[in-house]
């Protein structure tokens, strides 16, 4: 299991953030634990194995790409959000 990126850049715009006294930190702590939630479940939704009950393992697979999907566009957010506190 290895740290991504998401993890990385969430985290220490949430660092940044707390020890500057910005606004909406809900973003990068909502990207971290997306990030997370993905870090922990990805080789699962990448595998091609299905369980017995199919039509709840594909929608588990989905909502957890979902997931992984908001981690992924959660970190250009989170670049974002630093331009946008020292604008």
């Amino acid at each position: 299991m290895r740290i991504n990126t998401a993890i990385i850049i969430s985290f220490i715009v949430l660092l940044i953030g707390f020890f500057t006294n910005k606004s909406f930190l809900w973003i990068p702590l909502s990207v971290l634990g997306a990030g997370f939630f993905d870090l922990l479940t990805r080789e699962w939704v990448l595998s091609d194995r299905i369980g017995k009950a199919k039509n709840l393992s594909i929608l588990l697979k989905l909502f957890f790409a979902v997931v992984g999907f908001y981690a992924m566009i959660g970190q250009i957010v989170c670049l974002g959000l630093i331009i946008w506190w020292v604008i």
